[in-house]
């Protein structure tokens, strides 16, 4: 089992050659794989620089998810369109990466048709689903706290990095890596948490 998530920067003037305007490259990833006895493995990968990601978030992707029969995201048609508009880019890699596509699977259906907590709000958000049904994960601690907030970080230190001293983007960085951890972590706790409630 595998968890996946990107995240995304959608420059309004293309950057990259084939890109259109706000076409959402990702540009970070993080997945948690289960190993036997439940144990976590923790694979993640930010892009460094204003250098075209795509190949090279590609390679990771196969590689972080080899094996994995199942792959886990929330709201997972984003990461689905994300991986097929990398094929299209790269077609010596769309074979793989449809093989990719077709393991992964969406929680948020799942907790949207079966679950229901006040504290949601109405919304069924990782951020707002999580906090009520895995306590322990809170967002509120970390720097970055939303996905906007990641996605303009993201643009600032990949192609406005060298604006910032390098300590700035040593910070950045690592808040960001953190982020998108609590991301894959959260999905992990929640399926955890939706077999229990399940029994």
């Amino acid at each position: 089992m595998a968890y996946l998530d990107f995240e995304t920067v959608g420059p309004p003037v293309p950057v990259w050659k084939g890109c259109r305007p706000y076409d959402q490259v990702p540009v970070q990833m993080s997945v948690h794989r289960e190993a036997s006895g439940g144990k976590l493995v923790h694979n993640e990968w930010l892009a460094e620089g204003p250098g075209d990601p795509r190949e090279t978030v590609a390679r990771k992707l196969l590689e972080f998810t080899r094996g994995a029969r199942c792959i886990l995201a929330y709201n997972a048609g984003f990461e689905k369109r994300c991986i097929q508009e990398i094929g299209e880019h790269l077609p010596h890699l769309a074979r793989p990466l449809d093989e990719v596509t077709a393991r992964i699977e969406d929680l948020l259906p799942i907790v949207r048709n079966h679950v229901y907590h006040p504290g949601f709000r109405g919304s069924f958000g990782l951020k707002s689903v999580v906090p009520c049904m895995v306590p322990g994960i809170d967002y509120e601690e970390l720097e970055v706290a939303e996905g906007g907030e990641a996605a303009q970080m993201l643009f600032s230190l990949l192609l406005r990095g060298d604006e910032m001293k390098k300590a700035e983007r040593a910070r950045l960085r690592r808040e960001l890596l953190k982020y998108c951890e609590m991301d894959t972590l959260a999905l992990v706790k929640l399926h955890r948490q939706l077999q229990v409630l399940a029994r």
